[in-house]
C-alpha cells in the first residue's frame, strides 16, 4: 500500500511538470529601473578537463580497524611501523586512522605496509589502503563576502530548528560563503542544526567540519561549494520548501582535499544519521581517474574496500550519494581507469552526466550528450541533466550590486539533481536511499541518442521556461 501511494504522489509530480522541471534557471531582473548592477561571471569546468585531479599520496596510508580491535591492540600495531604521526577523524568513525610516514620513504615500502597490514591481520580485523589527494577544477577568482566565518558567529541567524525539515542535504565541498545569504532581504534559516545530533565540539550551533587546519570553520574562499549550494537552495526555494543544508568543508580554498577528508565527512554524516539527523542526500560534486581495480567487487569471502564499505554504511543510514560523472568526454567504463566516485556500483550512488542544453532552442530534439560530459558504456552513469547554462545570483554587501554567475559542468548538474531529489522527498517523505533513487528514475524520459552512454538512456530535460 505504501509503495502504491508513493507512486501516485510521484505521478502527481510528473503530470504537474509535464515531464520537464525548471531546474537550474533564475529569472533575471535586469530592467533599467531595478537599480541593480549585475557583475556577470562565467564558470566552465570543461576548460580544465585535461588536468589530472587525483594524485596518489607518497606517504599516507588509511587504516581501518574492526570495532573489536582494542585501543591497546591498535597502539601495538602502530608501533610495528615507522609512522611519524597518525590522525583520527575529528568527528565520525573512530575505527579509521590516517598514518603519515616520512615523505622520503620509497613507494615500494608504502605498498608493503598496505599489503602487510592485510596479510598479518587475522580475519581482516585491520587493513590498509593508499590515500590520495583530490583537486577540484578551478572556478576562477572568488571574493568572499565577510571574514571570520565559523562557529558561533553570524551564521547563527541561518541555523534551522532541529527537526524542522524532512529535506536534509549534506554538501561535501569547499564550504559555504553564508554571508551571501545573510545579505538577502529576508534571510532564511536553512543551515543544518548539527549540534542537536552530535557533540564533537562544545558549541551552541554544533558546527563540525573536517578540513585541516581550521576544522571548526566552513568559510568558502573558493566558490565551488557556494555555487553548488546556491543551485540546490534555488531549486527548493522556487517551491517554497523547508530544507536544511549541512556544508562540509573537505576542500581548501585552492580546491585541494583528500580521500581521508572525504571518508571522515561521510562517516560523520553516518554518525549524525545514527543519532536521528535524517540526512537523506549527500551531494558530492567531484571526482577523477583511479585504477579500475579499486572499483572491482571483492572475491567471495573478502571484504569491500574502505570507501565502498563506507558508502554501504551510509546506505543503511538512509543517505543517497549524488555524484558527478566528470567533464573529460571519457567512457569511464572502459580502459585501465575508472572514475572516483561514479565507478563504484553501490546501490545508493546516483551518478549524473550532462546533456547538451540548447540555449537558443531549449526544446530542440534529439537530446544529445554534451561533448564534455563523461559517460559509461556499461551503465555506470545513471542519468543526464542539462550540462550547461546553470544561472545563479549571489547577493553582496552592496545591495545595488549582484554577482550573476553562469555555470557549466557535471558538478552543477549534480547540484540540480540534489535539488530535484529534495522535491521528491517533499512529496513522498523519507524513504530508503535505493527507493529514492528509483523514484527519481521515474521522473526521467528515454533519449535514444544517450543509448550506450547513460544507463537506460535516462534524461530529465529542463523546462523551456
Amino acid at each position: 500500500m505504501k509503495t502504491k501511494i508513493t507512486f501516485l504522489l510521484l505521478l502527481t509530480i510528473i503530470l504537474s511538470s509535464c515531464t520537464k522541471l525548471p531546474y537550474g534557471q533564475h529569472i533575471d531582473d535586469d530592467t533599467s529601473n531595478s537599480g541593480i548592477t549585475y557583475d556577470d561571471i562565467r564558470v566552465d569546468e570543461g576548460i580544465s578537463s585535461e588536468k589530472k585531479n587525483i594524485f596518489m599520496s607518497p606517504n599516507n596510508v588509511i587504516v581501518k580497524y574492526q570495532p573489536q580491535v582494542t585501543p591497546e591492540e591498535r597502539k601495538a600495531i602502530r608501533e610495528t611501523y615507522p609512522i611519524i604521526e597518525f590522525k583520527q577523524c575529528d568527528c565520525g568513525d573512530t575505527n579509521i586512522e590516517l598514518w603519515i610516514f616520512d615523505p622520503n620513504i620509497p613507494e615500494l615500502e608504502i605498498e608493503g605496509v598496505v599489503e602487510r597490514l592485510s596479510r598479518t591481520s587475522p580475519r581482516g580485523t585491520t587493513r590498509g589502503e593508499r590515500s590520495f589527494d583530490i583537486e577540484l577544477s578551478p572556478v576562477g577568482p572568488y571574493t568572499v563576502q565577510g571574514q571570520g566565518q565559523g562557529v558561533d558567529g553570524e551564521e547563527e541567524a541561518l541555523i534551522a530548528n532541529a527537526g524542522n525539515s524532512k529535506i536534509n542535504i549534506a554538501v561535501i565541498d569547499t564550504g559555504l560563503d553564508f554571508y551571501r545569504y545573510l545579505f538577502t532581504n529576508e534571510p532564511k534559516k536553512f543551515l543544518f542544526p548539527s549540534g542537536g545530533f552530535g557533540s564533537c565540539y562544545p558549541t551552541t550551533s554544533g558546527w563540525n567540519f573536517t578540513q585541516e587546519p581550521n576544522n571548526r570553520y566552513f568559510a568558502d574562499g573558493n566558490g565551488h561549494g557556494t555555487y553548488i549550494t546556491k543551485i540546490i537552495t534555488d531549486e527548493l526555494d522556487s517551491k517554497n520548501l523547508n530544507y536544511s543544508i549541512l556544508p562540509l568543508k573537505v576542500f581548501d580554498d585552492a580546491g585541494k582535499g583528500s580521500y581521508w577528508n572525504v571518508l571522515c565527512a561521510l562517516s560523520y554524516i553516518k554518525q549524525l544519521n545514527q543519532n536521528g539527523a535524517n540526512i537523506s542526500i549527500v551531494n558530492a560534486s567531484f571526482g577523477g581517474e583511479m585504477p579500475r581495480e579499486i572499483f572491482e567487487e571483492p572475491a567471495p569471502g573478502d571484504q569491500k574496500n574502505i570507501f565502498a564499505q563506507t558508502i554501504e554504511d551510509l546506505n543503511r543510514a538512509g543517505a543517497l550519494v549524488i555524484t558527478s560523472a566528470g567533464n573529460d568526454n571519457k567512457d569511464v567504463d572502459q580502459g585501465p581507469n575508472g572514475d572516483f566516485i561514479s565507478s563504484f556500483r553501490e546501490t545508493n550512488i546516483l551518478t549524473v552526466g550532462g546533456y547538451e542544453y540548447d540555449t537558443i532552442n531549449p526544446g530542440s530534439l534529439p537530446i544529445r550528450l554534451h561533448p564534455l560530459s563523461n559517460y559509461g558504456s556499461k551503465g555506470s552513469i545513471d542519468i543526464a541533466l542539462a550540462f550547461n547554462d546553470y544561472r545563479i545570483i549571489l547577493d553582496n554587501s552592496d545591495p545595488s550590486l549582484k554577482n550573476r554567475v553562469t555555470l557549466q559542468g557535471t558538478s552543477y548538474a549534480t547540484a540540480a539533481m540534489s535539488g530535484i531529489a529534495g522535491l521528491v522527498i517533499n512529496q513522498v517523505g523519507r524513504v530508503p536511499a535505493e527507493e529514492l533513487k528509483n523514484l527519481i528514475f521515474n521522473l526521467a524520459i528515454e533519449a535514444p541518442e544517450l543509448d550506450g552512454k547513460i544507463d537506460e538512456s535516462r534524461v530529465i530535460p529542463r523546462a523551456t521556461n
